[in-house]
């Protein structure tokens, strides 16, 4: 059962990698992103990208992001 366990431990090793790389990819995107440059002619095409790339992130975690703000502010009482 060793060569399971081992077979294993390569699949989760991969799947930590693809991940990794998947967030080094976003962080990249990110910090090349022209922030100061509103005229900046790929700002739709390149925000686009960014998004995608971060639903990928999200699906290898298995995170389903909601980001919708109310007007009511967070719902959160005391």
């Amino acid at each position: 059962m060793a060569g399971s366990q081992d077979i294993f431990d390569s699949i989760v090793m991969a799947d930590e990698s693809r991940k990794m790389k998947v967030l080094e990819s976003l962080i990249g995107m990110i910090q090349k992103f022209p922030y100061d440059d509103p005229t900046y002619d790929k700002l739709h095409e390149d925000l686009d990208k960014i998004r995608g790339k971060f639903k990928q992130f999200c699906s290898l975690l298995n995170v389903q992001p909601d980001f919708k703000i109310s007007a009511e502010g967070s719902g959160l009482s005391f």
